[in-house]
């Protein structure tokens, strides 16, 4: 079996691994190296802002993971990639930049994990970014990520923020500013009208340096551990076994799935679990891969009149027509991320902070789940909904002792009369705007779910059947400072020396809003603390 040497460990050149990988080679005396399961970025789709469409399913750029079926969500599979690619999720998602509220990490500090309030992880935010023309006192002006606002403003989307701001959830000059409630346009993680991913951001940037390397296509199969110490990590790449031997740190950023994944493979978890499928134990954690959280959404379409969509212009010359635009000039529909309206809202007046977001598109879709459906030919407007802070929670389970058999993934959405109350709430809500002024003047139809759907049972109903992921599972290597949670605050694995988890898996509560710049800013202030204690 080969063997490679290393200072510092990364598993997972994703929204975090690119990150810390970056941080971490900064330091030229320390060797670092960087597994990654899956290949280039290479893929055209990915860099096209709107080819969100393309990529967020495809076999080849992610894990193609299913839910596993469950009473409140009609007993569906529900689809659930994650990122296989450099990059990760980064180079699939749909661009959308949100910090969440203050309060959410002021809550994380109430839960026991100091330093990770507001004012703790503020200045991670701003390290990590260039927003231009931002507040200097919230928002950064020199860091790799490339924060931009739309370049093209549909009108039927200035219609939407319009009739918001008019219905009474005010316009918002920048919703990341920890006073998240109001309405905007969505900043997006695109730069020049393409894709910035975390691998764009921080991962090519280092790609030559002689004490960095990047190692794709590599499976791993499990960690070493001996003595409470990780010796080394056995992975397959290209059909082989191969090792390699570390001498600081392991540091697992494979995300809120697939590292509870590895750590449960090598030994790491639940002891009555594991060895039911003949895994020895090596770390009881019990809670490695519980506390799974996701954002679950429902949308609501609607039959436009007298303005054109996205839907005619996908179509036919018109998409030749965009097509051309984009790639000679980089503007137009293509230029465009997933949604382009924002709204933080609360569903009740009683309420300190918003408990909903939406998320407006002018397009709609011939099904409820965007992500694989096409264009419907009549011009029509979507708007998803989704609660910001779930209550339900689940987890993820490995279901044998092979890397390659997908894990069980448990969300629980709905589980709950709260959360069921929520998303209803958040569809009666947008009913309400969409027959507001002046955007109702050019509404013809409520298409999903219809008029039919008109009482608290029925719009459930047609969430629970109907409802997806919107890819933000965190809390499966949950922080914290009590002795059932799986890191302490400096993001080390309770149990063993040199093992960190930098990722979404370590939030211990679900941030408002869109997890990529949450889990930045981990991965920002993870990297840090590694490099203070040497």
């Amino acid at each position: 079996m080969e063997e490679l040497y290393c200072d510092y460990l990364v598993i997972g050149a994703g929204a975090a691994g690119c990150v810390v990988a970056n941080r971490l080679s900064k330091q030229k005396q320390f060797q670092v190296f960087c597994l990654e399961a899956g290949g280039n970025d290479t893929n055209p789709f990915i860099k096209i802002p709107a080819g969100f469409s393309k990529t967020v399913y495809n076999p080849k750029l992610n894990w193609p993971y299913f839910t596993s079926p469950s009473k409140n969500t009609g007993n569906r599979s529900i689809k659930f990639p994650r990122g296989k690619v450099v990059g990760g999720s980064s180079s699939i998602n749909g661009h959308l930049y949100v910090r969440g509220q203050a309060a959410d990490y002021d809550g994380w500090a109430q839960l026991g994990c100091t330093g990770w309030d507001w004012d703790g992880v503020l200045p991670y935010f701003k390290k990590a970014e260039t927003r231009i023309n931002g507040d200097k006192k919230i928002r950064g002006t020199s860091g790799p990520l490339i924060i931009s606002d739309l370049t093209e403003l549909h009108p039927l989307t200035k219609i939407f923020i319009d009739t918001v701001d008019k219905f009474g959830i005010k316009k918002n000059s920048d919703y990341n500013s920890g006073n998240q409630e109001g309405t905007a346009t969505y900043q997006n993680m695109i730069k020049n009208n393409v894709r910035w991913s975390a691998a764009d951001a921080y991962l090519r940037p280092i790609l030559h340096q002689r004490n960095f390397k990047l190692i794709k296509n590599s499976l791993v199969e499990k960690l070493i551990l001996a003595n409470k110490k990780i010796t080394g990590v056995i992975f397959k790449n290209n059909n082989s076994l191969r090792k390699i031997n570390v001498r600081k740190e392991v540091i697992l950023s494979a995300g809120s799935i697939n590292s509870p994944q590895i750590l449960q493979l090598s030994g790491i978890g639940d002891k009555f679990y594991l060895e039911k499928l003949g895994i020895k134990c090596l770390i009881h954690s019990p809670e490695v891969g519980k506390n799974l959280k996701d954002h679950y959404a429902i949308r609501i379409a609607m039959r436009v009149k007298n303005i054109s969509t996205y839907n005619e212009k996908s179509r036919g010359f018109h998409l030749l027509k965009e097509v051309f635009k984009y790639v000679f000039f980089k503007k137009g529909m293509l230029t465009t991320p997933v949604s382009t309206g924002a709204v933080f809202a609360k569903t009740r007046k009683e309420l300190s902070n918003p408990n909903v977001q939406l998320l407006f598109a002018p397009a709609s879709y011939d099904s409820v789940n965007v992500g694989t459906a096409e264009l419907e030919k009549l011009s029509g407007m979507t708007c998803g909904i989704t609660q910001l802070r779930p209550t339900s929670k689940g987890w993820v389970k490995i279901t044998s002792a092979k890397s390659n058999t997908a894990p069980e993934i448990q969300p629980n959405y709905l589980d709950n009369s709260y959360d069921q109350q929520t998303i209803v709430e958040g569809i009666k809500l947008v009913r309400k705007i969409f027959s507001s002024p002046p955007l109702s003047q050019y509404c013809v139809e409520e298409t999903l779910p219809g008029k039919s759907f008109d009482n608290y049972d029925k719009i459930l109903t047609y969430a629970q059947n109907n409802g997806s992921t919107i890819y933000h599972p965190i809390g499966t290597c949950r922080m914290g400072n009590d002795k059932s949670s799986v890191v302490d605050l400096n993001l080390k694995f309770n149990g063993v020396d040199n093992l960190r988890v930098i990722d979404a898996s370590i939030m211990p509560e679900m941030v408002s809003g869109n997890t990529y710049a949450a889990t930045n800013m981990i991965a920002e202030k993870g990297s840090e603390i590694i490099l203070k204690k040497n």
